[in-house]
């Protein structure tokens, strides 16, 4: 065989089990999916139901593959980088030297500034209008388009449903770019990690920037049928607003309406 066939020969080989992996990522992955998506839906929902869940144009389009590429496993982390010579430190977690996975980013790690910030942001939101914080898990991340709360009588508390979405998909998310920032951007110095006021302020600014499209998204004039519902806006975001009880019961068209947790200011700093 010659060396450029050896060359082609190898990598058909890398190729076919780099797939074989992404298929079976995939298939754990849509299993954690399926248990986890349980306790936040009626049921276990179908594959078709997960995908179609990942492709509804209310997330946005950075949410939506940030969730497509979890479910086809195709972020190297990891065991990826554990057969490839002079590259296997990359599968290692540098805050706590855990084998890093996504599951573990976004879940798991115990020395995470970034995770454990957002997650108690998120659930701090939440419980201004609701009670309970449902236990996050991979799959739940994986599947929280398909969340599905109702009321006593069994009807889908639309607002409150996609609330749990935009509070689960974009504090994931954000999770995932903050670590890419300190791995990649800033190549894991610690002195260049991001504060805890840093973290706070930016995950702040994120869902108040969701608030505003949501309720530039109404606009029916500009974007016609594919506008938002004003009552859907209004019940996904009512109750956990800042001076709610100064606002006018249909806020949609008033300016500065923010969510109820407040930027952290430098020290000596007063509002």
């Amino acid at each position: 065989m010659s060396q450029g066939s050896q060359r082609l020969f190898y990598k058909g080989i890398r190729e076919a089990n780099s797939q074989h992996r992404k298929r079976r990522q995939t298939r754990i992955a849509l299993a954690i999916t399926h248990h986890a998506t349980r306790e936040i839906s009626l049921g276990t929902p179908t594959e078709a139901q997960i995908w179609r869940s990942i492709r509804d144009k209310d997330l946005p389009k950075s949410i939506r593959g940030f969730l497509w590429k979890n479910l086809h496993g195709a972020y190297r982390l990891g065991e990826f980088w554990q057969n490839i010579p002079n590259f296997e430190q990359r599968g290692t977690c540098n805050l706590c030297r855990e084998v890093e996975s996504m599951e573990h980013i976004l879940t798991e790690c115990e020395n995470s500034p970034a995770r454990k910030i957002i997650w108690k942001l998120a659930e701090e939101l939440w419980k201004k209008r609701e009670k309970d914080w449902p236990d996050v898990r991979y799959g739940t991340i994986l599947g929280s388009n398909l969340a599905h709360f109702t009321d006593s009588k069994g009807k889908r508390l639309e607002g409150k449903s996609r609330l749990f979405t935009i509070l689960i998909t974009e504090s994931a998310h954000m999770i995932w770019k903050l670590r890419c920032e300190h791995v990649i951007k800033f190549d894991n110095a610690e002195e260049k990690f991001h504060s805890d006021k840093e973290i706070h302020n930016r995950w702040i600014t994120t869902i108040n920037k969701r608030l505003k499209f949501d309720k530039l998204l109404t606009n029916t004039s500009k974007y016609g049928k594919s506008a938002l519902r004003e009552n859907l806006v209004l019940r996904t975001w009512s109750g956990v607003l800042k001076g709610e009880d100064n606002l006018p019961d249909n806020w949609i068209r008033k300016e500065g309406v923010l969510v109820g947790i407040v930027n952290r200011l430098p020290p000596g700093r007063s509002r």
